[in-house]
């Protein structure tokens, strides 16, 4: 299963009134692109009204929830699910994501970062991860967040998703500091540089360099188990969609998700 990033209204997400970057490559070139969930479903949008209420309704309650239930109580509600606005989204994969959650690992234990991965890697078992995750080291990137919430407050805590669903949950904010906090120590770069980032070359394996175009980005069809990929160049591709993401939400007040 792929891994995308949306930021945007949850009633909107929670209803499936979204494409992902694959839909909208695919119906701008006039095919079909059907969404499956984890047991084969296609997963199609609610439309009944009546039923986007109701969506909206649990969110709105669970917002409710999660202000007067952290540390320090904030007024609600925490943002509006009220009205419709647009939405961002693109897909780093788990390679891309995980070379930046790698990279962040590295970072907090200052350990040198691997020059490759291998395609299909997964990074929660890299053992530098692993590390890096067993120290509690107050970073979003490391307690396997997928919920960040435009609240104005650095925080990571666990509570339930309006899915029932429990996880760990971040805010805005946070990430935001994160990811500068990257900048910062590894490249200064501008947001010129940071936007170029998100190019199609770094889906590029190391040892081919023949690619081909897919989840906008170019890649191999007849990957192999040992296709490299550098790094570093992952890392940076996740960045800059994450970093856009962020730019987004605190323009709209809006939270991210990581979907998959």
């Amino acid at each position: 299963m792929g891994l995308d990033i949306y930021s945007g209204k949850l009633t909107r997400y929670y209803s499936r009134n979204w494409k992902t970057i694959v839909q909208q490559m695919s119906e701008g070139n006039g095919q079909k692109c059907v969404m499956t969930d984890g047991s084969g479903n296609e997963m199609k949008p609610v439309e009944d009204p009546s039923e986007i209420d109701q969506i909206r309704e649990t969110v709105t309650r669970w917002i409710d929830n999660i202000a007067t239930g952290i540390d320090q109580p904030l007024p609600s509600p925490l943002w509006d699910e009220t009205s419709e606005c647009a939405y961002y989204t693109d897909k780093p994969d788990w390679e891309a994501f995980g070379a930046l959650v790698l990279l962040q690992a590295c970072q907090s234990l200052n350990r040198p970062l691997p020059e490759y991965v291998e395609n299909r890697w997964d990074a929660l078992e890299d053992p530098i991860v692993k590390e890096a995750m067993s120290k509690k080291i107050v970073n979003s990137l490391l307690y396997n967040v997928d919920l960040w919430l435009p609240i104005p407050d650095n925080a990571i805590f666990i509570a339930a998703y309006p899915t029932g669903n429990e996880g760990s949950i971040s805010t805005v904010s946070l990430l935001k500091k994160e990811l500068e906090e990257l900048n910062r120590q590894l490249w200064k770069a501008d947001e010129a540089t940071i936007l170029s980032w998100r190019n199609d070359k770094y889906y590029v394996p190391v040892k081919t360099k023949e690619p081909k175009f897919i989840l906008g980005f170019i890649r191999r069809t007849n990957k192999t188990p040992k296709e490299k990929y550098r790094t570093e160049d992952l890392a940076q591709c996740a960045y800059s969609m994450l970093y856009q993401a962020v730019r987004f939400a605190e323009e709209h007040r809006v939270p991210i998700v990581l979907d998959y």
